[in-house]
């Protein structure tokens, strides 16, 4: 999607851990500026609106691409864009608001994450679906009219976002921003300092079937109530792989380029010396 807009662009990621993962990932070669160890929806909030502010005085970008954690309130992040968006040597505003829905954990994330994931669902302007390959087309018909019944003004593309090239989800983009935003905000039925997270900077190498056995350990809840897991693994051939786990999805990819290992776990109740002991 990224070589697709037009102008200068950089790119805010916010991890909840202490480490960054995503960053590395991103291949474009565009200025990054990354906010860890939180949310940049409340005990991050003025390190991301000084963030924004560096940006917009460093690199006067066309556009600010901002990836929040999974597990960040929306209304909050609007109106901390809205509050840096009011200085009068920054001019800014907000052009799209955009969640993506796993139609195929749908009911898990909304018991994994409450409040959280129904105020990124409330408060989009854009909402994107994937994984329809996980439920039939009937289950999937039935949520889709959930989520419209939570949030009846966005646009919401009822196929799966991936097989979409860039420009033309720009082009849906470009037809469903620069409205006015408006917020609902809702009680959150827990808070953030229910989730921990645990990383681990120095992983050790393994084969591919210890690889996959590994991510479907990480269900046990020996481990903890892993919400989130991701990270850079080095195999034992060498090669460096990229993962992304979830209780209900988990994949890996190899990486052509040579990256930092580490990993970070999100959750509950972490068992850290056992999360230790499996990447260790």
């Amino acid at each position: 999607m990224i070589p697709y807009l037009q102008g200068t662009t950089v790119i805010l990621e916010n991890e909840f851990g202490d480490v960054g993962i995503d960053a590395d990932i991103i291949q474009e070669e565009l200025p990054i500026k990354e906010i860890y160890g939180g949310c940049i929806c409340c005990s991050l909030a003025q390190d991301f609106q000084t963030a924004i502010k560096e940006l917009l005085l460093e690199y006067h970008p066309d556009q600010i691409l901002i990836e929040p954690s999974g597990v960040a309130s929306l209304a909050d992040i609007i109106k901390a864009c809205r509050s840096v968006a009011e200085h009068p040597q920054l001019e800014s505003c907000i052009n799209h608001v955009i969640t993506i829905v796993d139609v195929g954990a749908f009911d898990a994330c909304l018991e994994s994450f409450g409040g959280f994931y129904l105020d990124q669902i409330i408060n989009a302007r854009t909402i994107l679906l994937s994984h329809f390959n996980k439920i039939n087309a009937g289950e999937a018909k039935q949520i889709i009219a959930r989520i419209r019944s939570l949030n009846s003004n966005a646009f919401i593309l009822k196929e799966d976002w991936l097989t979409y090239e860039g420009d033309k989800l720009l082009e849906i983009f470009e037809a469903t921003g620069n409205w006015e935003v408006s917020m609902l905000e809702i009680p959150f039925s827990h808070t953030l300092n229910e989730f921990e997270t645990f990383s681990i900077s120095r992983p050790r190498n393994y084969s591919v079937p210890d690889l996959e056995q590994m991510l479907t350990a990480l269900n046990n809840h020996e481990y903890g109530f892993i919400v989130r897991a991701k990270g850079i693994l080095e195999l034992n051939t060498g090669e460096l792989i990229h993962f992304n786990f979830t209780p209900q999805y988990c994949n890996w990819e190899y990486l052509e380029e040579p990256k930092q290992v580490k990993v970070i776990a999100i959750g509950n109740d972490i068992n850290q010396k056992k999360i230790a002991a499996l990447f260790g």
